[in-house]
């Protein structure tokens, strides 16, 4: 199940915090420009009294010069006369042309010219500059040539400090006052608007909504508000009599299935019984031919036996051949209840690789495999596995022969046994390069007593045998062809836990069917 989404505000909350937003940042931003319109308004008004200033002045000191140069004492009784006035000033003060101060009641000349005097001086035009921080204090700066006849003696500088526009309190004060009355305004004003056009009709929809999905459908909800609120109640309503109608068809359908599911279940529990019986009928045919010819063999030589042939080596040899017959109808018996009991074992830790070698020995010395070219290739590296050991060494076994049987008559008979270890397990393959299987082996390989030898030759309880063993230690066996022609038998058993008990195959193994 998906994890629920956090919990988040209500619809109120969301759009009152983002009226809110809106709103300081409107307010503020209006604020702003505001007081940049007085600053702006102020510089410019500074500027023109300050350019308005500087120009009279330099007409008088224009007027007291003599000659080529500057009189001294008329200067500075010029700009001590206008400094003494009670100006709003912070320079005021003259040098001659060769950067010499004159007169400088206010600030002192600077050592070098800068961008004013520079101006002044060699350009022969007055020069306008702010200096200071938008925000911070600033000042307006006029430097104009004196220059009587065109011709350049000196310069003047006049500094006039900017003073911002009076507001009750001050700025802060107007800022904060300014913000608080119109948040409120616009939140008053946007409380009432969303609380009706918006909120109301959503929470009608809501309630609406919590009804439908508590089961009551067909009910309808009707809001007056925007198009597309109203839109939404239209599809909420069409939802509300579609699900209606859902109900009662689903309803018809649910009596329906079950009226079908109880038939399918009679159906499936018949099945079942016939699939058993069929196996049951499969097995006791099997056993039955395995059995049925040995005991019509021993029943024979018995009626020989009761009608007295005076013949005491004939007797002997009917006797001896009834011990053989009926020594085989016990292997069949004893194979079935193997058969039967592959689940009982517990599995351990075995080591592959010299279980695959007895196998190999068990094996390599019966008629079938004599003249087989038997490769084995089972790393020494390999990781232990979770099954018994003599179970399987049998399953091996059984792999090997009946991979030995279809090789008989092959002029070039092959059978690879390799294992190569995976992230969960070994998987083992006996490879054979015979005919393969054709379509009925492959479907009913594993069946109990299905065999391709003749009769007398197996008990068709081999690769049966070697699924019930793997199985009940958590591994898989398969049977498919090869694609250049051949059986391929592959098991896979999982690895060994770390506190299963260590196993060794045990020395020798039994026969295949």
């Amino acid at each position: 199940m998906a994890d629920a989404p956090a919990r988040r505000p209500g619809l109120w909350v969301e759009i009152a915090l983002a009226l809110a937003l809106i709103t300081l940042a409107t307010i503020l931003l209006n604020a702003g420009v505001y007081w940049l319109l007085i600053k702006t308004t102020e510089a410019g008004r500074r500027t023109d009294l300050a350019q308005g200033l500087s120009a009279a002045m330099v007409t008088h000191l224009e007027a007291t010069a003599k000659g080529p140069t500057l009189e001294p004492a008329a200067v500075r009784a010029l700009v001590s006369a206008y400094g003494a006035r009670g100006l709003e000033l912070d320079a005021l003060w003259v040098v001659d042309a060769a950067m010499k101060p004159v007169a400088s009641p206010l600030g002192r000349p600077p050592a070098a010219p800068d961008a004013g005097l520079r101006e002044a001086l060699y350009g022969r035009t007055a020069h306008t500059e702010l200096h200071g921080e938008l925000w911070g204090r600033r000042s307006v700066q006029v430097t104009q040539p004196i220059a009587p006849q065109g011709r350049v003696i000196g310069a003047l500088r006049v500094g006039m400090p900017m003073k911002g526009t009076p507001v009750p309190g001050g700025p802060a004060a107007f800022v904060f006052g300014y913000t608080l009355f119109s948040g409120f305004a616009i939140a008053l004003f946007g409380f009432s608007l969303f609380r009706n056009r918006l909120i109301a009709p959503v929470r009608k929809l809501q309630a609406g909504t919590d009804r439908i999905a508590a089961g009551e459908f067909g009910h309808m909800v009707r809001v007056d508000a925007a198009q597309e609120l109203q839109d939404l109640s239209g599809a909420l309503n069409t939802m509300s009599a579609s699900l209606s109608g859902y109900r009662a068809r689903t309803a018809e359908q649910l009596e329906r299935l079950e009226a079908a599911n109880r038939g399918l279940r009679q159906a499936q529990e018949a099945l079942v019984r016939s699939e058993k019986l069929a196996g049951v009928g499969r097995m006791a045919a099997g056993l039955a031919h395995e059995i049925g010819n040995p005991l019509a063999a021993v029943l024979g030589y018995l009626e020989l036996l009761q009608q007295g042939l005076d013949d005491p080596d004939l007797e002997r040899d009917l006797v001896a051949r009834s011990n053989r017959e009926l020594e085989r109808i016990h292997r069949i018996l004893q194979q079935l209840l193997g058969y039967a009991r592959t689940g009982d074992a517990q599995p351990a830790a075995v080591s592959l690789p010299p279980a695959a070698r007895d196998a190999v020995e068990t094996v390599r010395h019966q008629p079938m495999l004599r003249d087989v070219a038997l490769d084995v290739d089972v790393p020494e590296a390999l990781p232990q596995v979770a099954i018994e050991a003599d179970r399987l060494q049998q399953v091996l076994v059984n792999l090997l022969l009946n991979a030995g049987d279809a090789l008989q008559g092959h002029p070039h008979p092959a059978i690879t046994l390799r294992a190569t270890a995976g992230a969960h397990g070994v998987c083992i393959e006996v490879l054979d390069n015979g005919h393969g299987f054709d379509a009925m082996a492959m479907d009913r390989a594993f069946e109990p007593f299905f065999t391709t030898r003749e009769v007398g030759a197996g008990t068709g309880l081999g690769l049966s045998t070697s699924l019930e063993i793997i199985r009940a230690a958590g591994g898989t066996l398969e049977a498919t062809n090869r694609p250049e022609g051949g059986a391929r038998l592959e098991l896979c058993l999982p690895l060994a836990s770390l506190d299963a008990p260590p196993d060794a195959p045990a020395a020798g193994g039994g026969a295949g069917a």
